[in-house]
């Protein structure tokens, strides 16, 4: 009973409050997003990006200008270079990214040796700080989601279009690059925002576990649509509970509390087709609504 009023107690400060919110918001975002990356099976982006943003942090820490301002024009820039070499004949997607894997955390390092530190906590950036997160955060993540969601609202159908067929896109007149550079830069976005919540390691976990989680369980392309987020917010608002609740890490929390509802889900679905035909069940374009 005390430590039940101790939470709620917990629950009732300020930072905490703002802590759910900005966790629900980046949630819903990375939710939608995830569906398109992992689709189109590029979820390694996540990864490079997310490298591609802590170079990019380090950069403006060194420079002594607004860190995740120059980490946000790195992280499009860095969006846009890993989709133009996954586009290129002569570099293979998983190689592409692994360059500015590579280029992003080494170049982080360098710079972070060489100024012997920024006067910041490597592990909030690396793991992510959600309960110190100011409102003016709160903001700025609420206007990016906001944006993001209404550009993929515009485009939605030539995403989806894009993302089963690109072929076939492609014979219908759409410009299909257009929309790789989209994603690829709305990825990009969502990772320099999201960093407060699982810091730089974990923010690829969000941009595939909602998605990964409702295609096991979803028959079309609109049930994954509206699962996505539902997962998404149930592993973020849980991950968070339970981080404050056993005071650990949030962001090794709720990427930890993702992980484990896939796992139950597969789990599930394994018992569930003991005695039972296999079947494939697949997402195409032909059942997306």
């Amino acid at each position: 009973m005390i430590i039940l009023e101790s939470i709620l107690n917990l629950l009732q400060a300020g930072f905490v409050q703002r802590a759910f919110i900005i966790s629900i918001i980046i949630a819903v975002l990375s939710s939608v997003l995830s569906i398109f990356i992992v689709l189109k099976q590029i979820s390694l982006i996540g990864h490079g990006l997310a490298h591609t943003a802590f170079g990019g942090l380090a950069l403006g820490y060194y420079l002594n200008i607004v860190p995740f301002w120059v980490g946000g024009v790195t992280v499009v820039l860095g969006s846009l270079g890993i989709t133009k070499a996954m586009r290129s004949a002569k570099i293979s997607g998983d190689a592409a990214i692994a360059v500015f894997i590579e280029l992003g955390l080494a170049g982080g390092i360098v710079l972070l040796s060489v100024a012997r530190g920024f006067g910041v906590s490597l592990e909030s950036l690396l793991f992510g700080s959600v309960l110190v997160v100011s409102f003016d955060q709160i903001i700025g993540a609420s206007v990016v989601a906001a944006i993001t969601l209404g550009i993929i609202f515009v485009f939605f159908k030539e995403l989806v279009y894009v993302t089963f067929d690109e072929t076939q896109a492609k014979a219908a007149g759409i410009k299909t690059w257009f929309f790789d550079y989209l994603i690829s830069v709305l990825a990009g976005i969502t990772v320099i925002v999201a960093i407060p919540i699982v810091g730089v390691l974990l923010i690829a976990a969000l941009l595939v576990l909602p998605a990964l989680t409702s295609i096991q369980i979803s028959k079309s392309f609109r049930q994954t649509v509206i699962l996505s987020p539902i997962f998404g917010l149930i592993t973020v608002v849980s991950g968070l509970f339970l981080s404050i609740l056993i005071d650990a890490a949030p962001g090794g929390a709720i990427v930890l509390t993702g992980l484990a509802i896939l796992g139950i889900i597969l789990v599930a679905k394994r018992i569930q087709s003991f005695g039972k035909s296999p079947e494939k069940p697949a997402l195409t374009a032909s059942n997306e609504t």
